[in-house]
């Protein structure tokens, strides 16, 4: 008796509850069963008011001693219990996931896709899917031996990591009259960029190895054509063997191709505080980017080496969400 109290009051809100009960959901680290003890169910307000009509049509066929009546509460009374075994039914052996982490930059919205896996012979209608700190929940349907996705849209309100909280399973299926529902914990966090700066400020150009264009040099290594010879021209790039075909005096030319290396300094920022001077490297990555400028990033205690890709881009952001967060 002890036990189904304990159970029943883990129901109710924090303040509500007595000094010292708390409830915490099945820790997981990747995955999750859904399993009979773990499953909860209680009457909807439209289960509630069918239960009270029932009750209603009892006290009726009992005054009247209608054979007709009685028959009819009583199938309906049957309906009502095969629809808990329904509801429970619907969620029992399920198997939660965590698919797909979408980042974000902070003013956006994080993505967390839940993969629902369904390894029973019965189909499983109305499953939805929500979270304690999402804006929406997203309601699937999974075929026999098959699964499912269900996105769950995080607003990126702080830079840091967003986890994605306790994953709620509900079900109403199949007449809506009972409610049944899960916890589940699952370890997955996204990673909440800064918000660009909207200012246009550019970084300063500093450590370049040349101006970014190909330089048409004697001494480099990558031949680049012929062309007339001129009086300045050395003679050691004279191409002889074009001269013995009677072609006229021709030089060789060669180019060097010489690129920026970018360094994004946290001290050549502009920023009022420590959000800003991120806002503004934030944009200064991004803008190196798109420009196809090979850059590293320089904070406190922070090299990145300069390089050029998504996964610099990556890399970069990282370090740019979590300053500050673990040091």
């Amino acid at each position: 008796m002890k036990k189904i109290v304990k159970r029943w009051i883990e129901f109710l809100p924090l303040k509500l509850r007595p000094r010292g009960m708390h409830y915490h959901p099945a820790s997981i680290h990747q995955s999750a069963t859904l399993l009979g003890k773990r499953i909860f169910i209680l009457p909807t307000k439209q289960g509630l008011i069918f239960l009270l009509l029932l009750l209603v049509m009892l006290l009726g066929a009992t005054n009247y001693s209608n054979n007709m009546a009685f028959a009819l509460t009583f199938m309906f009374s049957s309906i009502l219990f095969v629809s808990v075994l329904h509801t429970y039914r619907n969620l029992v052996g399920l198997k939660i996931r965590l698919s797909q982490v979408h980042n974000a930059f902070v003013g956006g919205e994080s993505i967390f896709v839940i993969e629902v896996c369904n390894n029973t012979q019965r189909q499983r209608y109305d499953i939805e899917i929500g979270s304690t700190i999402s804006n929406n929940n997203d309601v699937i349907n999974i075929t026999v031996n098959d699964y499912n996705h269900a996105s769950l849209i995080v607003p990126a309100v702080q830079r840091g990591l967003l986890t994605v909280g306790k994953i709620t399973v509900t079900t109403r299926y199949p007449f809506g009259l009972f409610h049944a529902w899960s916890y589940v914990n699952i370890e997955g966090h996204s990673l909440i960029y800064p918000a660009p700066s909207k200012h246009n400020t550019s970084p300063p150009i500093i450590n370049t190895t040349g101006d970014g264009m190909a330089t048409s040099e004697s001494g480099s290594d990558d031949f680049h054509g012929l062309r007339i010879y001129q009086p300045s021209d050395s003679m050691r790039h004279i191409d002889w063997k074009a001269y013995a075909r009677e072609r006229g005096l021709m030089t060789k030319q060669f180019k060097r191709h010489q690129s920026h290396e970018l360094w994004l300094e946290w001290q050549d920022t502009h920023g009022n505080n420590i959000e800003e001077q991120l806002s503004e490297l934030c944009r200064w990555i991004i803008d190196a980017e798109q420009r196809q400028k090979h850059y590293g990033l320089r904070l406190p205690n922070i090299e990145i080496a300069p390089a050029l890709g998504p996964e610099q881009q990556q890399r970069c952001l990282r370090q740019l969400a979590i300053f500050g967060i673990h040091q």
